[in-house]
């Protein structure tokens, strides 16, 4: 069993020079998103390198994964899914609980791992917004989801009308909100989110950089100016949750600078 992969063009026309041989980049989504949303990143960052976009288990393609909902689970997956393509390490881009999870692939396999790009990312401190979280999971029409959305996103985003329906589409999947609720309630048993070994990640010296919003509702900025002084730190004012949305031309250029440092 493989975790479900995104397809994408990697051959648009006036490429700067061949990808083949080089470092490939994987996205990894956040909770109850899909590998699909990377699309926009995915072609700019592919004129560089070979991308891929996985579905983490629970989620689209890979919702039937066994034993889905640990991040462990989840890394290990991403680890499968590597080998299985002769994927000898890459740049992993990780949102939220995908950067939970990218953070885990490192730490069991640093040697796996070109750098981490790390949006928002979960696992950075004790504090998260479960109500949140767990009502994004139960969402199930397009006004339930339009609503709890307006917090992902800083107050000036506008949520276009086909981001909604993307969402509603994916959860008509039978068992897709139910997979949610499932892995939303095992995030948390008192109210605060598991923690990583911070300590530990940044000893295994891979080049990390981090992008946090300013305006983050689901995980606060100042997880991520704790470590100001230790990664490479971006801070996107009046942004949300949801960087690779709103900041898409930041998220890129941090992106295609882990690509130059090679």
């Amino acid at each position: 069993m493989q975790l479900a992969a995104a397809a994408i063009d990697n051959t648009p026309e006036g490429r700067d020079a061949s990808t083949a041989g080089v470092t490939p980049v994987i996205f990894l989504h956040g909770f109850g998103g899909l590998a699909a949303q990377w699309r926009g990143l995915r072609t700019g960052i592919s004129f560089k390198a070979p991308t891929y976009a996985l579905d983490l288990p629970g989620h689209g393609g890979s919702l039937d994964w066994p034993g889905f909902g640990p991040p462990k689970v989840a890394a290990k997956a991403v680890l499968a899914f590597m080998s299985a393509n002769e994927l000898e390490n890459a740049h992993i881009v990780g949102h939220s609980m995908g950067g939970a999870v990218a953070s885990l692939v490192g730490l069991m396999e640093p040697g796996r791992v070109a750098s981490l790009t790390l949006l928002a990312p979960g696992g950075f401190g004790a504090e998260f917004n479960h109500p949140l979280l767990l009502r994004w999971a139960a969402a199930q029409t397009r006004d339930e989801l339009r609503d709890v959305m307006a917090s992902f996103f800083g107050p000036d985003y506008v949520i276009e009308d086909k981001v909604i329906e993307f969402q509603y589409q994916a959860r008509q999947r039978p068992g897709a909100i139910e997979a949610l609720v499932s892995i939303a309630e095992g995030m948390s048993s008192d109210g605060k989110q598991g923690m990583l070994p911070v300590d530990d990640l940044l000893a295994t010296g891979l080049p990390i950089s981090m992008i946090w919003g300013t305006e983050d509702k689901v995980l606060p900025v100042s997880q991520g100016l704790a470590l100001k002084d230790r990664v490479d730190l971006h801070i996107a004012e009046n942004t949300g949750h949801s960087p690779a949305e709103e900041q898409p031309q930041l998220v890129q250029a941090v992106i295609l600078s882990q690509l130059k440092a090679q």
